[in-house]
């Protein structure tokens, strides 16, 4: 603005060059520190003024205390410099409307830009306050999920300890012993979301050792884990939901023997696990609490955001999982 007013006093009202460069300097510096405050002025109007017709009024009230500020302090500083210069005070009495005109049009600009800058402040709160909040949301049903493995694990256990105190007590006091061992490790955890996969693999351990005393010679686990994949990341207890979806619908449903196996592979992207059991096909489908797979799948799908990350595939005796988990950073 001081520019265009230096190039139109000089170049088109002739003014000397050194007076249009000072009225120029002097007249937009002043509406400068002038629109610190105006700065102010939005920030109350926007926070503390309701409705268009009082922030019209309150608008058009600062505008005047602002221009009539703008042309006292300017009119006073350029007099007081040039007051012999007849020609250039002819110029600055006769330009003054000219003068009010360009104020309101700064004045209106300044405030636009403070409204906007003003907007840009409240869209970045509200993006920071949303993404809290999705964080709580998603921390307290990962949560909600976890919850949901212990007590479903818990009550089969002790329904087999159950069924075990009268046909072989010295069975259920190992599995005791195991599921002890198994929940201590469980509250180790703490509320972690993530695990390695060694840490995994000693907890899916005990899991499987405490169905072992359960089924003895009937259950058969093979592993098959790449040493390079042990430090890798995984949600924590996310294979123990698979593993007892297994035992459910594969060992319980046969006479004879049932493998499980478990294999983890990596390529410096994915660690990819595949689970996999056989099964009876004419056996009776057993009922469940529906947190097997689809607890998995929800958990994937919250911590990672994608919905690819469970496959399963169903062969005539066959029952195979397949999860991918990224080694890059969570949702």
């Amino acid at each position: 603005m001081a520019a265009v007013q230096l190039a139109l006093s000089y170049g088109v009202y002739k003014q000397e060059l050194t007076i249009s460069a000072a009225d120029s300097i002097i007249s937009n510096l002043i509406f400068a520190l002038l629109g610190i405050g105006l700065w102010y002025m939005v920030r109350f109007s926007g926070k503390q003024i309701s409705g268009v017709g009082k922030s019209i009024a309150y608008h058009l009230s600062g505008c005047a205390f602002t221009i009539i500020i703008w042309q006292l302090l300017s009119y006073t500083l350029l007099r007081a410099f040039f007051y012999d210069d007849d020609f250039y005070m002819n110029f600055l009495v006769n330009s003054m409307i000219v003068r009010v005109i360009t104020g309101v049009l700064i004045y209106f600009l300044l405030i636009s830009v403070d409204f906007l800058i003003l907007s840009f402040e409240e869209m970045q709160e509200s993006a920071k306050h949303e993404a809290s909040l999705s964080a709580m949301l998603r921390e307290a049903e990962l949560n909600m999920l976890r919850s949901q493995i212990r007590p479903h694990f818990l009550f089969n256990s002790l329904n087999s300890v159950s069924s075990l105190t009268l046909s072989n007590p010295q069975a259920a006091q190992d599995m005791i012993i195991k599921l002890s061992e198994f929940m201590r490790h469980s509250l180790s955890f703490g509320t972690e979301t993530m695990n390695t996969l060694n840490d995994e693999m000693y907890h899916s351990g005990l899991y499987l050792d405490i169905e072992k005393v359960r089924f003895s010679d009937r259950m058969m686990v093979q592993k098959s884990i790449m040493p390079a994949c042990g430090d890798l990341m995984l949600p924590s207890m996310i294979l123990q939901p698979l593993l007892e979806n297994a035992v459910k619908h594969g060992v319980n449903t046969m006479l004879g023997k049932c493998m499980i196996s478990l294999k983890a592979d990596c390529d410096g992207t994915n660690l990819v696990i595949t689970l996999s059991n056989n099964f009876d096909p004419d056996a009776v489908p057993r009922k469940g609490t529906g947190t097997g797979l689809a607890n998995v799948q929800k958990r994937l799908a919250t911590i990672y955001g994608r919905t690819d990350l469970l496959n399963y595939q169903v062969s005539e005796q066959l029952f195979e999982v397949t999860l991918l988990i990224p080694q890059s950073k969570v949702k």
